[in-house]
């Protein structure tokens, strides 16, 4: 009953705020001129939805009170709900990837900084339990679904020929929610505009399963592809948000234990690159994004439930968050492979987004033009999911752009 209360009225919050933001459009006009009046409502409801209200904001005086069995039982609960793959796009196929199947060495992982430990646990756990799968979902653009194709070999994760590319994608979603299923509106669209194929894994997430446990997985689907056959050479990497963040630390550890020193190329569509960042859009935007979050001296601050849930705020912790393994922007790119970086200007992280892109050109002078950055004014955070946004399409048909030339 308390349940269903509790969805009554978050549904009556949700109406009221459509209902505002109507009214405030037609009254005062769009909040940026570049947003039509059906974005300008998902904006506010996901905002008020995300809102974490002063009276459920705990101090870290509360930490022993907080239940995180209980937060990733609420997230499971809302998660985000699963998309299609757009039509003229491509199909998916599910599938998994046995981690029994891939040996790794533990001491690889020597150096990693506040990796380290995490990995060798979670490493030698999988040893122990040995039954463990990564599931995932292989989406095949349109162009390889005519007829008379060899479907199986189509939906199997081998290499249809020496030359071919795949992408390897990580989804957003704060560690927190989200699925291959869920951004299926992306994957579907990169691999038909790319014409490339696209594996999606379905990653561990926090709270339950902290920092580094989505860093392993994606290390394990990485490997996975290159025993499958591809070189790395041949795999691009691409990710939101979150997923931005995973792809970039995934690349970092890669070069760290020497399985990989590069792969083709990067896509990176609203990166998190700095997970205890203080730049001047987190306050700047705040008017325009729909993100929302306790800031990080709270224990429910996004970047604590991902990395340390139940952990008390110190200089240690905060030393720890900014390591280019855990915050990638603080990193090493020399020699980075050609990276396509897309972000809107009103989104929160625009500053952090930005810092990354003129790290990676001071980085490389002498390879300046392998690197783009691509800036959308009057968008927020991966706007790319928002169809009734033109600028949408605009993206992703440079991403697609971007891949095939790779």
């Amino acid at each position: 009953m308390a349940d269903i209360l509790s969805k009554t009225m978050f549904v009556a919050g949700m109406v009221a705020s459509a209902a505002r933001s109507t009214a405030s459009y037609y009254i005062r006009g769009p909040r940026c001129a570049k947003w039509p009046l059906m974005f300008q409502i998902r904006r506010d409801v996901m905002h008020n939805a995300m809102a974490v209200k002063p009276k459920r904001s705990p101090t870290d005086a509360d930490i022993e009170k907080i239940d995180f069995a209980l937060i990733a039982k609420h997230n499971k609960q809302w998660d985000l709900p699963a998309s299609e793959v757009p039509a003229g796009m491509g199909a998916f196929r599910p599938a998994s990837i046995c981690v029994a199947d891939i040996d790794v060495d533990l001491d690889m992982f020597a150096g990693a900084g506040p990796a380290e430990s995490g990995l060798r646990a979670l490493v030698a756990q999988d040893r122990l339990e040995g039954e463990r799968e990564i599931p995932y979902e292989l989406t095949a653009p349109i162009s390889m679904l005519g007829d008379g194709c060899d479907l199986e070999r189509v939906f199997k994760s081998t290499p249809m020929d020496e030359r071919e590319n795949i992408i390897l994608y990580v989804h957003g979603g704060a560690y927190r929610y989200g699925s291959p299923a869920s951004h299926r509106g992306i994957t579907g669209r990169l691999s038909g505009l790319s014409g490339l194929r696209c594996v999606s894994i379905h990653y561990r997430l926090a709270p339950l399963h902290p920092y580094p446990s989505q860093l392993h997985d994606a290390f394990l689907a990485l490997v996975y592809l290159m025993r499958q056959g591809f070189k790395p050479q041949n795999i691009v990497l691409a990710g939101d948000s979150a997923g931005g963040n995973l792809a970039l630390a995934l690349l970092l550890l890669l070069r760290h234990t020497g399985v990989a020193h590069t792969v083709c190329g990067l896509v990176l569509l609203s990166p998190w690159t700095d997970l205890v960042s203080s730049r001047a859009s987190l306050e700047r935007n705040a008017k325009y994004d729909y993100l929302t979050g306790a800031p990080l001296l709270s224990p429910l601050a996004p970047a604590r439930v991902f990395y340390a849930p139940g952990r008390r705020y110190s200089q240690e912790l905060f030393d720890e968050m900014s390591h280019p393994l855990v915050s990638p922007v603080n990193g090493d790119f020399k020699d980075f492979p050609p990276t396509l970086i897309q972000a809107g200007d009103k989104e929160l992280l625009a500053d952090d987004i930005a810092q990354l892109y003129e790290n990676l050109l001071r980085d490389n002078p002498e390879h300046q033009d392998s690197y783009i950055y691509e800036c959308y004014a009057d968008m927020v955070h991966v706007f790319h999911q928002f169809g009734e946004l033109p600028d949408a399409a605009v993206a992703f048909a440079s991403a697609g752009k971007f891949i095939k030339g790779l």
